[in-house]
């Protein structure tokens, strides 16, 4: 059982799973352009997660420098954020306590 200091904040959570939907979104496609690029556009997952850009990019921050994702900014400000394979391999198992919680 997690304690109160293990929780994950309720707007990271939200990134994470998003960024894992996606991931899977992405691996479930076996032909793709060779010009898309991978990860999901900041703007769309600031939508996604209703959170406000600048929010998102503080959370993003974070996430990054803890390996979890990597995220790709462009001269005009936009940008796309992937799960690293370690973020990959951290949302799985959360799943898995998930789903073995519910049990």
């Amino acid at each position: 059982m997690m304690n109160r200091d293990d929780r994950i904040d309720d707007a990271v959570l939200a990134i994470l799973s998003a960024l894992h939907a996606d991931a899977n979104c992405e691996r479930g496609h076996k032909q793709r352009s060779n010009y898309a690029e991978p990860g999901m556009s900041l703007a769309k997952l600031s939508k996604r997660v209703e959170q406000r850009m600048s929010t998102l990019r503080r959370h993003l921050s974070a996430l990054e420098d803890a390996e979890i994702v990597r995220v790709a900014l462009n001269e005009d400000g936009t940008g796309r954020a992937a799960l690293t394979a370690f973020g990959m391999a951290i949302v799985d198992a959360l799943d898995e306590r998930q789903a073995a919680e519910m049990a």
